[in-house]
């Protein structure tokens, strides 16, 4: 590249001839007088990492991978000598639940110890108080798949897990890097965290898809914008489901109600936690009244997935009643606030997929008739207003045929909103 020509101020005043002097002062001191600033510093190369392997490995290994691999080749500006870069992790989660699990919070506490010990980050807490700096933010998700190596999601037995591990720029606004491991099977353990069994309610939730659309963007894409609304939230309600997880309900109730306030359009975690916590106050009303909440937000949404847990083979709800206790409180919920908004239901039974179809789908249709027939001992008005369908395992969520706490979600019972008119013609 040639050298720039710069011209010397003293130099043009002597030049030889007048006019080309006179010339040379004028560009010269406005030269002197105006200096162009440096253009703005190009990203810095990506560095050679290696890609995470394609074959499936343990999971300390496919996240430490992983790790290195996102932070050495995220497409940054360079750093200014001895500046370290400010990160936060927001929980990772399972795509198919959106739940915490066991596995996600391994993966999450292996991710900051790498972090801490990595020169240039300054690990710092999910909170609103670290989110005003614009730092970079970790994301990260697990998903069954077919196959090592495969991006193609499985609702059956996982042949593999794939993990995402995904850096966001607040200040820039775009995802700076993205990469992909695969873990054995042997290694997961999807088991939800204690917040996420116990929670009642389960739906597809708007703020888990927005996270998502983020762990699925590629290098250089734009930030998903609901992500980042409600990232206020977010910290929020993981400062909330640690303190409920911790034994603390009344900072978690009030940190799960200044969520909602964040978010007024409502989180699924959000009012699950306002639920719980109520609930493990012993403060009944006011359990009654968020679990009313949840029974508002999933008919809006038009899917209302509430996992009752039945004595196995049967329709009668499990004995233990520090499990099914609750149980008639929300069936009432349920029944007064359908009948108060004059809507009509299709009751739906799910069924995991283990045992013979037939027997899944007699047993869902069975779990959902003995719903109805709750519903319309409620309300009576429901009893013409109500329909009932078993689905079987044809609609899995997680499909691990484990009948165990990590699949739940797989035996739920959905109320789904439907137009009366509609229903009448069925």
């Amino acid at each position: 590249m040639p050298k720039p020509t710069f011209i010397s101020c003293g130099r043009a005043a002597r030049a030889s001839r007048p006019l080309a002097a006179a010339a040379l002062l004028a560009l010269g001191l406005a030269g002197c007088a105006a200096p162009q600033p440096p253009p703005p510093p190009a990203p810095a190369p990506v560095a050679a990492a290696p890609s995470p392997p394609r074959q499936a490995q343990d999971l300390d290994a496919a996240v430490d991978s992983s790790t290195t691999a996102v932070l050495a080749r995220a497409e940054l500006p360079p750093a200014a000598a001895g500046q370290r870069r400010s990160i936060v992790i927001d929980p990772l989660i399972d795509r198919a639940t959106g739940a915490e699990t066991r596995t996600t919070r391994a993966m999450a506490r292996r991710i900051a110890a790498k972090l801490q010990g990595e020169a240039g980050f300054d690990l710092r807490p999910f909170t609103q108080a670290s989110l005003e700096a614009k730092p970079l933010v970790l994301l990260g998700a697990i998903s069954g798949v077919t196959a090592s190596g495969s991006l193609k999601d499985s609702t059956e037995e996982p042949g593999a897990y794939r993990i995402w591990a995904v850096l966001a720029d607040l200040g820039s606004g775009k995802v700076v890097a993205h990469e992909t491991a695969w873990v054995r099977t042997d290694a997961v353990d999807a088991t939800p965290t204690e917040f996420h069994q116990d929670s009642p309610v389960w739906l597809p939730d708007r703020a888990t898809a927005a996270y998502l659309k983020v762990c699925a963007a590629p290098t250089g894409a734009p930030i998903d914008a609901d992500w980042q609304r409600g990232l206020r939230a977010s910290t929020l309600l993981a400062q909330a489901t640690a303190a409920y997880e911790a034994g603390q309900p009344a900072r978690a109730l009030s940190l799960y109600q200044a969520a909602d306030k964040a978010q007024p359009a409502g989180r699924l975690q959000g009012l699950n936690g306002e639920y719980l916590a109520a609930n493990a106050l012993g403060r009944e009303e006011e359990a009654e009244q968020a679990f009313g909440k949840l029974v508002d937000y999933g008919l809006a949404e038009r899917n209302l997935g509430v996992k009752f847990l039945f004595a196995v083979g049967q329709t009668r709800f499990w004995p233990d009643k520090a499990i099914s206790g609750p149980y008639p409180m929300w069936l009432r919920q349920i029944a007064n606030r359908t009948a108060a908004d004059n809507a009509c239901l299709d009751v739906v039974g799910h069924a995991s997929p283990t045992g013979p179809d037939a027997l899944n789908d007699r047993l869902s249709l069975a779990r959902a008739q003995r719903i109805k027939a709750d519903l319309v001992a409620e309300q009576g008005a429901l009893r013409q207003r109500t329909a009932t369908e078993g689905r079987g395992a044809r609609e899995p969520i997680v499909g691990n045929k484990r009948d165990d706490a990590t699949d739940a979600v797989d035996r739920r019972v959905a109320f789904l909103p439907q137009s009366c008119r509609a229903m009448a013609t069925r």
